[in-house]
């Protein structure tokens, strides 16, 4: 049997890069706010992440303070999601935001999720994503029903 030929299909994103105004004050934010462990910072750049087999999932990179934000009729990024392990995790993320003053721009009416925006005004967003199992037993005739943050 021979080996499978390549597809050329990634397997997962690796990182996203992100210009900020203020690579610490960002830093602050998806340390402290998001979670996310500070993997590397220096000469004026910094990188994060969660995974332990992976360098990084989000790479700063400084922009001077009156460069301007995001830009909702352009082209471009719209928002980075982050999985969440569960709703309990979701719902602590959520507290975390609220507390810490982040601002929070909307929620799904067909999801767990929160919308929110980093320092820099970029959108971001945590979701909680039910198993097919722990869907059909939420939503089931009688069951408890899809798990929703309290705003």
């Amino acid at each position: 049997m021979g080996a499978t030929a390549p597809t050329g299909t990634p397997t997962q994103l690796g990182h996203i890069a992100l210009r900020v105004r203020d690579v610490d004050r960002a830093v602050t934010f998806y340390s402290e706010v998001l979670g996310l462990d500070v993997k590397n910072q220096g000469r004026g750049v910094a990188f994060l992440g969660i995974r332990p087999d992976a360098s990084h999932e989000i790479a700063l990179f400084p922009l001077p303070e009156d460069a301007p934000g995001p830009d909702p009729g352009r082209v471009g990024l719209y928002h980075m999601a982050w999985e969440m392990p569960s709703f309990e995790a979701l719902e602590a993320l959520h507290e975390r935001l609220k507390a810490r003053g982040a601002e929070i721009v909307g929620y799904s009416d067909r999801q767990c999720n929160v919308m929110f925006l980093d320092p820099d005004g970029n959108e971001l967003e945590a979701i909680w994503e039910p198993s097919p199992e722990e869907e059909a037993r939420l939503t089931a005739p009688g069951g408890p029903g899809m798990p929703r943050l309290a705003h």
